[in-house]
This record gives structure tokens, sequence and C-alpha cells, in this order.
């Protein structure tokens, strides 16, 4: 029997991971606003309180990608505040193993000085890192021991002119997220990685975790 995966905000990174994804072994589902050509597609904009209907799936894992509505404050809150709680009512539906949800690490803030690892505590320096890491903290509460966290660094692509200091390809990204949907690691408590590439601009963020985990980047 095929495994279910449930993606919620199914956009360029999901589109990746489902082509990455054995079509003999997992049925893909995408959650989004507007038809992304996927087969299972599931209209639903995450702010509305009109839940879907899943047809009682059994999913072997959920995958969340937040996005922000807009740049600004209000829009950061509705992508990864807000948001949760119809996700929340939808998944209470639902029966699922594992959730991964990717974040970004934003949340420790601007300081240059140091690695930061997941044994750091956030200390975001704006307002977009701020709402992140309440974000982190609402999914812990409400997941536990199925949650995995993904912190994901500016994501780039072959095509991008600038790429951000801490960065992350976004084939590496899907690739990623692809790693945790395909392994089991018998977490006994939720679980965050850093998902950064290694840079020879000196990236202060460390993805030593990741990596003895067993990943490797492109």
């Amino acid at each position: 029997m095929k495994k279910n995966i449930l993606i919620i905000g199914f956009g360029d990174i999901a589109k990746r991971l489902t082509h990455n994804l054995n079509k003999d072994i997992y049925n893909v589902y995408g959650v989004s606003r507007e038809n992304k050509e996927i087969k299972n597609f599931i209209k639903w904009d995450w702010l509305s309180e009109d839940l879907p209907n899943l047809n009682n799936i059994d999913f072997e894992s959920i995958v969340f990608i937040p996005k922000p509505s807009s740049s600004s404050e209000r829009g950061y809150k509705d992508g990864f505040i807000n948001s949760i709680k119809n996700i929340q009512k939808l998944l209470s539906t639902i029966s699922f193993n594992k959730f991964i949800s990717i974040s970004s690490t934003r949340v420790y803030g601007k300081d240059k000085d140091r690695v930061f690892n997941e044994l750091d505590d956030p200390k975001p320096s704006d307002y977009r890192g701020r709402i992140i890491s309440i974000y982190e903290a609402n999914q812990i509460k409400n997941y536990k021991d199925k949650l995995l966290i993904l912190r994901f660094s500016g994501l780039y692509d072959s095509d991008s002119i600038e790429i951000p200091k801490n960065h992350l390809h976004r084939n590496n990204a899907a690739k990623i997220i692809q790693f945790f949907v395909e392994n089991n690691f018998n977490n006994s408590s939720y679980e965050i990685f850093n998902c950064s590439e290694d840079s020879a601009n000196l990236s202060n963020i460390s993805n030593e975790k990741l990596k003895e985990l067993g990943f490797i980047f492109d």
C-alpha cells in the first residue's frame, strides 16, 4: 500500500519534492489556493475556516511550507500564526505519523560574531524572526514528538543573481524534506535541524547536526 503525503502550501519547493519522491511508494496530496498541476489537488485557503474534506485518508507525513501573505508584519502573522489555527483544526480530523514544519534560520537574528546551532536559543532581531519564533513554539506545543522543524536559510536557485550569506539551494531544500519523509529516526521528542549549505563566505549557521544524521548536500 502506498504512503500518503500531505503538503500544505504547495509551491515551488513542493513541486521539486514531488518530482523527487518515488511514485510507486508515495501518493502526494497538495494543498494550495491555486492548482499547481498536481493530480491530488486540494483547493484551500488556510486562512479560511471552511475546512477541506480529506475523506478519512491516513497520512504518513504532513509537510507544512508556510508563506507570508505579504512582507508586512500582518502578512507574516497570517502566514505563520493565523494559518496554524485552521491547520490544527484540519489535522485534528485525520491521522498522521509525522509533521515536517518548515521554518527559517532568521530566528537567530543578525549576530554575525558567532556560529549558531540548534541548541542556541532564538534571538530574533526583527518582527519576521519574532513571529517565526512564536510559530515554532506553537508547533512544538501542538505536535510534540511528531514534529520535525527544518530551519531553512535564504533560498536561491541557479538563476539567482544575489545569494544570501546563509543560503540553501531550492533543490537542496526539497531534497532535505525528502530525506525526512523517507526516513524515520525514532525521535522521542520534537527535533530541530538547521538547513544551510557550507559557504566559502563563512556562514554563521551550523549544519553539522543534519550532516551527522546522514544528509549530503548537492
